[in-house]
């Protein structure tokens, strides 16, 4: 037998192995990759919704959607880079604010201050760059609303101090003093003197 023929059986062989092997474990990387990719849009877009969710509610903070939100980011945002550790940071610093707001010399304008700031860095961790005054201020709430959300905890707040005891509820007697009605006759049937 020639040599060359030998060193071709031997890369036909070598090829063959490198085809099966392409053939069998190509699906299941790509499959990985794929997964790996899907993965990293899910989170992505988790994080994304936690954002969306927070700018959209800013100046509604009372709002349970926001609360919740906040509550998300421990979870959501725990890669060890920089921009995700600021967030953390800020986060962390929003909710001191809040654990101390009885405390705290003039804790409106700080928790706005410390919000803007959150709401700046979740921004620049997802590639969005606000800022802050924008952030604090750009927001869009009509005062009808504000009116009403006022009105509605004032009622909340009557009722149960109504049904604590601590409030009465003031009755009032009707008193029916109207003077009788006369009807005019009607057609074809003359009233009685």
């Amino acid at each position: 037998m020639d040599k060359s023929a030998v060193v071709l059986g031997v890369i036909g062989v070598i090829l063959s192995g490198i085809t099966i092997f392409a053939i069998y474990y190509g699906p299941i990387k790509a499959l990985k990759i794929q997964r790996a990719l899907d993965a990293e849009r899910e989170e992505r877009n988790r994080k994304l919704q936690l954002f969306k969710t927070l700018v959209s509610y800013r100046v509604t903070r009372l709002a349970p959607a926001y609360v919740q939100a906040l509550n998300l980011i421990d979870v959501e945002f725990t890669e060890n880079n920089e921009k995700e550790k600021a967030v953390r940071e800020c986060w962390k610093e929003l909710r001191d604010l809040y654990d101390n707001y009885k405390t705290t010399a003039n804790p409106e304008e700080k928790s706005a201050d410390l919000n803007a700031a959150l709401l700046a860095a979740i921004g620049e961790s997802l590639g969005y760059h606000f800022d802050k005054v924008y952030l604090k201020r750009g927001g869009y709430y009509p005062e009808f609303l504000g009116n009403v959300e006022v009105e509605q905890h004032t009622l909340r707040r009557q009722l149960l101090e109504l049904l604590d005891g601590k409030r009465k509820l003031p009755i009032a007697k009707f008193v029916e003093d109207f003077p009788p009605v006369k009807l005019p006759p009607k057609a074809g049937n003359p009233e009685k003197p």
